[in-house]
């Protein structure tokens, strides 16, 4: 087996918010991203999943540079909905933050491999903790600040609601910096912990499950956990060099239709020898192609500036028609109705 595929991987989207902040640092984001082969317009067009080891470099890479040893809490300005992938268009379609909060972390497989996110219950809180399995402390503390901050301000911007955490632990020290300690504070509005054992936000239990989504709908938000269920499956069961040919032909389509042995041709083999690997992986070049092209119409169906006719060339068909008939044979439903209830939003 390639053992660098055992590697967790996490979606390239969450770290659009620090390339952003970087960039309010007078940052050029695209000259940090070269080294990966990504530009900060492929990552929004793609969403390529990146090894852990590589985006806590990128990371520590970013702080060093822009001199800002609190850029995760910084980023957290950033966030939209689109930054969580499919699971921010399902937040926003839940009855509760405590749905919402519990969705989040039921669903995480899609931003990272590595469970970052667990939740309990007490009879007056609900305690959200973030584990991170960063080598590099301050990468850590960066990531698991951003975390924590998004959470709160995605709930107030995003969610529409009120409130604040009951109290917010950091492992860290209470940084000695007053401008620093000014921003913990304007953030999370709470009682600060520092030197403990988790990262952990605690919000108030009743208000939570109380509290009502304004924009909620059902029906969207059952339609999306359906998507992410099957996407979450996919990247389960997709094994290494299955995944290797979705990448490449993610990153190809963006340029033209890629075609069996231009994909063999990138990956140095002929196409019966790429057929036959995939077989013994029991996927094939269709499956794969087919697949990465689902992931992407449901990713540019969210996207208000694309309509049918670019999507559907963007995702290589030569007729509108045929799009529409591809994405009734993935979901059972028109792209037209799917796209109706998503921007409602």
């Amino acid at each position: 087996m390639n053992m660098t595929q055992a590697e967790p991987h996490v979606s390239s989207g969450t770290i659009l918010p620090y390339l952003k902040s970087a960039q309010d640092h007078g940052l050029d984001p695209d000259a940090f991203l070269a080294p990966l082969n990504l530009t900060t317009q492929s990552i929004k067009q793609q969403q390529p999943r990146l090894p852990e080891s590589q985006t806590g470099l990128l990371l520590m890479n970013l702080i060093e540079a822009s001199g800002n040893p609190w850029l995760g809490l910084d980023s957290s300005k950033h966030v939209e909905i689109s930054t969580y992938d499919i699971n921010g268009y399902i937040s926003v379609n839940c009855s509760c933050p405590l749905e919402a909060i519990k969705l989040t972390a039921e669903l995480q497989r899609i931003l990272s491999d590595s469970r970052v996110l667990h939740i309990r219950e007490t009879h007056s809180q609900v305690i959200s903790t973030w584990n991170l399995s960063q080598p590099e402390p301050v990468v850590s503390q960066n990531i698991a600040e951003h975390l924590m901050s998004s959470y709160v301000k995605y709930g107030q911007s995003i969610l529409q609601l009120e409130g604040h955490p009951e109290v917010a632990k950091f492992r860290h020290k209470a940084p000695k910096d007053t401008a620093a300690m000014a921003m913990y504070e304007e953030i999370f509005q709470c009682p600060l912990l520092f030197e403990q054992e988790h990262y952990e936000l605690a919000f108030n239990r009743e208000e939570a499950r109380d509290l009502i989504i304004p924009q909620a709908d059902p029906v969207l938000r059952d339609m999306l956990i359906a998507h992410a269920q099957k996407r979450i499956s996919d990247i389960a069961t997709t094994l290494p060099f299955t995944y290797q040919v979705k990448s490449l032909i993610k990153q190809l389509l963006a340029k033209r239709v890629p075609s069996r042995d231009s994909v063999a041709e990138h990956l140095n083999m002929g196409s019966r020898t790429m057929q036959r690997r995939l077989l013994t992986e029991n996927s094939s070049y269709k499956d794969a192609f087919n697949s990465v092209r689902q992931e992407l119409a449901l990713h540019y169906l969210r996207d208000e500036a694309l309509n049918l006719d670019d999507i559907a060339e963007k995702l290589g068909f030569s007729e509108t028609r045929s799009f529409h008939r591809s994405f009734k044979q993935w979901t059972g439903g028109t792209v037209g109705a799917y796209r109706d209830e998503l921007l409602k939003k």
